[in-house]
């Protein structure tokens, strides 16, 4: 497995595990995790978190409607040419899954960060938004494989079209909310 695989699952992981965390805590303590990130830094952490989000919703919707619909134009050719359009796609992959990595670790930081300019209900929605992207994850991973390792099926092709659909309409849902949030501050500490 690739060293920018590895990191990726483990921004994953971290993210899931900083989610889950807060998630006891609140229900426990019944109020917001203990603030680890303030001040600018909280700031600075939702600005990258904004401008990641959008970057994955761009490179989503890219890869929805353009780049795996190529993946049917080179099996109509042959299967060779599909594998080396799978081979070449996946080594290209780290521009695509280190940033969504870095995007729900930065949500799931958000968490444990003082609000800024985005309510608590919004830093949790959000980052609930984005852990349930990441949950297509091995769906979308599982169909990727099935095709690399069997060639092209119309079944894994429809399995990652669904899989990057749910994840591509959930991460856009969260980034038009941190847009909201961001642009209209005000509103957001209500």
């Amino acid at each position: 497995m690739p060293l920018y695989f590895i990191c990726f699952l483990v921004m994953l992981g971290a993210a899931l595990l900083l989610y889950a965390c807060a998630l006891v805590t609140a229900g426990i303590t019944r109020r917001a995790p203990p603030l680890l990130v303030n001040g600018r830094a909280a700031d600075a952490l939702q600005a990258a978190h904004l401008a990641l989000i959008w970057s994955c919703v761009g490179v989503g919707w890219l890869l929805y409607f353009n780049v795996y619909r190529i993946h049917v134009d080179m099996a109509g050719v042959s299967d060779a040419a599909f594998q080396a359009f799978a081979r070449g796609y996946t080594r290209k992959l780290p521009v695509v899954v280190l940033p969504y990595g870095v995007g729900a670790l930065a949500a799931a930081i958000g968490l444990w960060a003082s609000p800024g300019r985005f309510s608590r209900r919004a830093l949790w929605g959000i980052a609930t938004l984005w852990l349930l992207s990441v949950a297509t994850t091995p769906w979308a991973a599982g169909a990727q494989g099935d095709m690399q390792e069997h060639g092209f099926t119309d079944a894994a092709f429809q399995q990652l079209q669904l899989a990057h659909l749910a994840r591509s309409l959930l991460l856009t849902v969260a980034a038009l909310w941190a847009l909201l949030q961001a642009w209209n501050p005000q509103r957001a500490r209500t």
